[in-house]
């Protein structure tokens, strides 16, 4: 994650998607509602264009109207997924890093890159999970934690994680706050 991807995401609060592919693959479920709908317009535009009188079909008003209404539902929801759960704490790196650790055992995370600001891991569980596998992204600003777990943009697309992404980020936000009892409070934002 460069720089500018971290300040932006941390200025934002929300993870920022780097890439065509990853874009795609975290909004593909957009796309695929929209195909039936652009197909049925551009035919009757077509049909428009050549002077062929075609009206609409009983039905195609249906096939029109809901799939670009679910796609925007899709949309949304997509994007809330990149938000970032903050929780404040006063426990250094080093606190941060052990609890990171013992999260990652505990949920079967494999490491995949860290900086001094950021850290970076993925789960890959068995096909019959009921999940392709996360990308769980924490970054450290001051005093700030923030977690976010999305289901893995380099994988095939997915709409839900069987709550894996939210046991994910609310473990990790348990054991901070567990840290820091003995030392201190945390505060959620």
């Amino acid at each position: 994650m460069t720089k500018q991807i971290y300040d932006k995401s941390i200025e934002t609060r929300e993870l920022q998607m780097v890439g065509f592919w990853v874009n795609f693959t975290h909004f593909s479920v957009v796309g695929f509602l929209l195909i039936m709908p652009t197909t049925v317009l551009v035919f009757h535009l077509m049909n428009f264009i050549q002077n062929h009188s075609d009206s609409f079909r009983e039905g195609e008003i249906w096939i029109v109207t809901i799939p670009p209404v679910l796609a925007t539902i899709f949309y949304f929801m997509q994007k809330r997924q990149l938000k970032f759960k903050v929780i404040n704490t006063t426990l250094n790196s080093v606190q941060l890093k052990e609890v990171i650790i013992e999260v990652a055992k505990k949920l079967n995370w494999e490491f995949k890159s860290a900086t001094t600001n950021t850290y970076v891991a993925k789960t890959t569980p068995g096909f019959f999970s009921g999940s392709w596998g996360e990308q769980i992204t924490i970054l450290f600003d001051n005093d700030r934690v923030f977690v976010n777990s999305i289901c893995d943009p380099e994988k095939r697309s997915s709409i839900f994680s069987a709550g894996r992404n939210n046991e994910n980020e609310q473990t990790l936000i348990d054991k901070i706050k567990e840290a820091e009892s003995q030392s201190g409070t945390a505060l959620e934002l």
